[in-house]
């Protein structure tokens, strides 16, 4: 399997691959993917990460690209913070990653995703970037240009996620056995992004579950009570997915245990810091959950503002409707807490429907 076929997992990004293909054979120290979080700008990084790394460019089944997958070939980390933002002490972590030799490795390569949240540890951060050992690739992943991240950019070979239209997103989930209407669900209930889209379609339970974020604007009144139910019900969509991915940890545990055994390597403290990602996983999951059901709500009110014919009174309802939500989806990255947020905002919104 070629880096070509790894990217197959990945639709509409033809020009992204050509642009890192050539940097295979010989990387640079520094890469900073731009792409929406769920448009598999992860699965991209972890791509380029198993061709460098891999005698064959990547062929995807070896020891080297099955660790890199699961997260536990020791030269190769995928960073991720604990808190809100990346943290001062985080980016002093990574600092101190960077300069430790490789364990047998030609390279270590080094993953940071979600740096739109790097708050204060930028500065610590670029050191890392501008001064790395010859060995080592930094490969940074953000879903928007902030200015905090334009130093840091100017630092690394930029490459950029071309956007993907729903009818895309669509035709690649039936190509891949997806049957028409599953699909159909599962694009509409995504708000249009390609990894969740592949989720909602193998996750019967999930789509399910999840209409009620569509169904919500039809459901709220000034009820207290309601409300409250709403929120609990909201919340306890996250549980169905943080069920399955413990599932899945128990088997990414045994495979670990195998794949270390067949190194040649001791298990123990690769297993502790998968358990580790693993329990930082399922705290993010009910946010995760969240903020995708926020995207679908206020793509609810976009769409009706787009639509047009509204009276004036309407259109404001909308408009505010919007703001509100997306003052959520902010107090949801400063760590607030979940249930009380999505009550508060409910509350608005049915006042404001009303």
């Amino acid at each position: 399997m070629s880096l070509v076929e790894l990217f197959e997992r990945i639709p509409g990004q033809d020009r992204l691959l050509r642009e890192l293909q050539p940097h295979v054979a010989s990387p640079k120290n520094s890469y900073f993917l731009i792409g929406p979080q769920d448009g598999g700008v992860l699965g991209a990084a972890k791509a380029f990460a198993k061709a460098i790394m891999c005698a064959e460019d990547g062929c995807g089944e070896c020891q080297s690209c099955r660790a890199i997958e699961n997260d536990v070939h020791p030269d190769v980390t995928v960073f991720e913070r604990s808190g809100a933002a990346l943290s001062v002490e985080e980016a002093q972590e990574i600092t101190s990653l960077s300069v430790r030799s490789t364990q047998g490795s030609r390279y270590r390569i080094i993953i940071v995703p979600e740096l739109e949240l790097v708050g204060r540890a930028a500065p610590v951060l670029l050191k890392s970037v501008e001064e790395p050992p010859v060995s080592t690739v930094f490969i940074l992943l953000a879903s928007l240009e902030l200015s905090e991240l334009r130093t840091l950019m100017s630092r690394s070979v930029v490459l950029r996620f071309d956007p993907l239209f729903e009818e895309q997103i669509y035709g690649e989930l039936v190509k891949r056995g997806f049957g028409p209407e599953q699909s159909k669900e599962a694009v509409r209930l995504s708000a249009g992004r390609w990894s969740r889209a592949v989720e909602l379609a193998g996750d019967p339970e999930l789509r399910e579950a999840f209409t009620l974020w569509e169904e919500l604007p039809q459901l709220l009144r000034q009820d207290m009570a309601q409300i409250v139910t709403l929120a609990d019900r909201l919340i306890a969509i996250g549980g169905v997915v943080e069920d399955r991915r413990r599932r899945e940890h128990k088997r990414e545990i045994e495979e670990l245990i195998q794949t270390a055994k067949a190194q040649g390597v001791s298990s123990g403290p690769l297993k502790e810091k998968t358990e580790l990602g693993h329990k930082r996983e399922l705290r993010r999951i009910s946010t995760g959950e969240l903020r995708a059901g926020l995207l679908l709500l206020e793509r609810h009110y976009r769409n009706q503002l787009i639509g047009g014919d509204l009276d004036p009174d309407r259109s404001r309802h909308c408009i505010d409707a919007i703001r509100e939500i997306e003052d959520a989806q902010a107090a949801l990255k400063r760590n607030c807490n979940e249930f009380l947020m999505l009550v508060a905002l409910l509350c608005r919104l049915a006042d404001k429907a009303s």
